[in-house]
């Protein structure tokens, strides 16, 4: 129950740093899947072996509520995780980040989601609330309608995932539906935006063609900048087969070496041009990279 009422509070005490990151994938011309990555800086958590303790529990809860409609709940999910503390286990979470994923099917519209965290051992709690929006790309007609984009740093075997909300069952029904899961690895959000130049950074994306009789090729490509300057670009990827849905789902996939680029901070930019039917789409986030 104290979790609940901390979650209601408008502005409760936070003692754990939360961070966040959601993407949406359109499923059909209705629904679309909603990834969320949640990070906690696992040095937060390792106190509790400071206190001699040998595990520590931590419980999640999650609460979506639809905005724009009765403000009524849509998605909510409570979970615990078990951290055996061992002496070395205390040690790598003191230099990484703990990281948490589940996924939602959501339509559509306006939301706010509120996600708490407790660390039972220690009784730290940390909060994280934020509004998004699911866009309907149904309406879509002056650009190529596309996916929110991923930029990640991580691949991790399905056997090796992070902590996740679903039971077995479930989560086998969610990795179906999850486009970051792909040959049993699951791309792994970045939520900080922060790249090693020792790692491949991976982009994802899905573009759509729902209604067309055949697909257009589309073609892609990944540019950083920095102010003004286009510092470098991926060659032109070309992409011609789409899945066999409705939407005709084209997923986009880079994997680009950053070794000869400096550290520093960036702007990441994926276009995507559709030639035939004289389209495009742009997203761009910054970025930074560090040795």
């Amino acid at each position: 129950r104290q979790l609940e009422d901390a979650l209601m509070l408008g502005d409760p005490v936070t003692e754990l740093t939360i961070a966040m990151e959601i993407n949406y994938f359109q499923l059909n011309r209705a629904e679309y899947f909603v990834p969320i990555v949640v990070k906690i800086p696992g040095r937060e958590l390792a106190l509790a072996k400071k206190g001699g303790a040998q595990h520590t529990l931590i419980d999640f809860l999650l609460e979506v509520k639809d905005v724009l409609g009765s403000n009524m709940t849509v998605q909510n999910l409570r979970d615990n995780v078990n951290i055996k503390l061992s002496d070395a286990t205390a040690a790598e979470l003191a230099k990484r980040p703990v990281e948490y994923d589940t996924g939602f099917t959501l339509l559509p519209g306006k939301y706010t989601i509120k996600f708490l965290a407790r660390d039972d051992e220690t009784g730290r709690i940390g909060t994280f609330q934020t509004t998004f929006t699911i866009p309907n790309l149904n309406k879509e007609d002056k650009r190529v309608p596309i996916s929110s984009v991923v930029l990640s740093g991580q691949r991790v075997d399905l056997k090796d995932a992070i902590y996740n909300a679903s039971k077995a069952k479930e989560r086998a029904k969610e990795e179906a539906a999850n486009p970051l899961v792909l040959n049993g690895q699951k791309l792994i959000p970045s939520v900080t935006r922060v790249f090693s130049k020792s790692r491949d950074l991976y982009v994802y994306l899905q573009a759509y063609q729902q209604g067309v009789t055949s697909v257009q090729p589309l073609i892609a490509f990944v540019s950083f900048y920095q102010g003004q300057t286009k510092v470098f670009e991926t060659h032109p990827m070309e992409v011609t087969s789409s899945m066999s849905n409705s939407l005709k789902t084209m997923p986009l996939r880079f994997s680009i070496g950053l070794s000869p680029l400096p550290p520093g901070e960036y702007n990441c930019q994926v276009t995507v041009l559709n030639p035939d039917g004289q389209k495009s789409a742009f997203w761009q986030a910054p970025i930074t990279l560090v040795p």
